[in-house]
């Protein structure tokens, strides 16, 4: 795609090369992602051309939520995990004050593990639930857990680990609107009115506010990682 007409979200500068390259079908959506290639050689700054960045996959150097990636266009999105093992380097995708998605390095335990948005629950065969998560994965279990909560996943094994709810008092990063990147603490969740989305009102160190409940992220614990 043309990088003057790329999404909001992509934080690449739109004056440069003519092109950028298009996130391949895949986990995340085409509205909700950012290609492997633009992660590695526009944000990261591990290759300077294309060419590098092929030869850096291909070799298999790059990890994202834990396995081995060698395609270039892979959609990498919200809250994934991108490793490069040879440099030490590990990231959690975030969202900067502009509603763009950044590169956050983390270490320790944190890159075993990442945040997932429960976006939907079904129940399968034996009394079992089967949630859908925001980066279009599924998971068995997840009992109890309603829309907008949060589970903390390991990787690659996919098991959950921690269950974060969306509900009062919670730990949230702001993913879209005005307040775009924002953490702030949720005081009280409204109910939908009509054809209005539901809202919650929250409160950060400097103001109080109300947004849409569909752009809550629960991050809990791990809020610190997004200051």
């Amino acid at each position: 795609m043309k990088r003057i007409a790329s999404p909001r979200y992509v934080p690449v500068a739109r004056k440069g090369a003519v092109w950028l390259t298009k996130p391949a079908p895949g986990p995340h959506s085409l509205g909700d992602s950012i290609a492997l290639g633009v992660v590695l050689r526009d944000i990261i700054g591990v290759a300077d051309s294309t060419r590098e960045v092929k030869k850096v996959l291909m070799e298999g150097n790059v990890l994202v939520d834990g396995r081995v990636i060698k395609d270039r266009k892979f959609p990498v999105g919200l809250m994934d995990v991108v490793s490069i093992p040879k440099l030490k380097k590990d990231y959690w995708v975030g969202v900067d004050r502009k509603g763009r998605f950044k590169l956050i390095e983390v270490e320790g335990e944190r890159p075993k593990f990442k945040l997932c948005r429960v976006e939907g629950k079904s129940s399968i065969s034996g009394g079992a639930f089967q949630i859908a998560l925001h980066d279009g994965r599924t998971a068995v279990g997840g009992k109890g857990l309603k829309l907008g909560d949060t589970v903390k996943l390991s990787v690659p094994e996919q098991k959950i680990v921690v269950v974060m709810k969306l509900e009062p008092n919670a730990s949230c990063i702001i993913t879209s609107g005005k307040h775009a990147g924002e953490l702030a603490t949720i005081d009280e969740l409204y109910h939908k009115k009509g054809a209005r989305r539901a809202e919650a009102k929250l409160h950060s160190d400097s103001e109080s506010f109300v947004t849409v409940r569909d752009y809550l992220f629960v991050v809990g614990d791990d809020a610190q990682v997004f200051k």
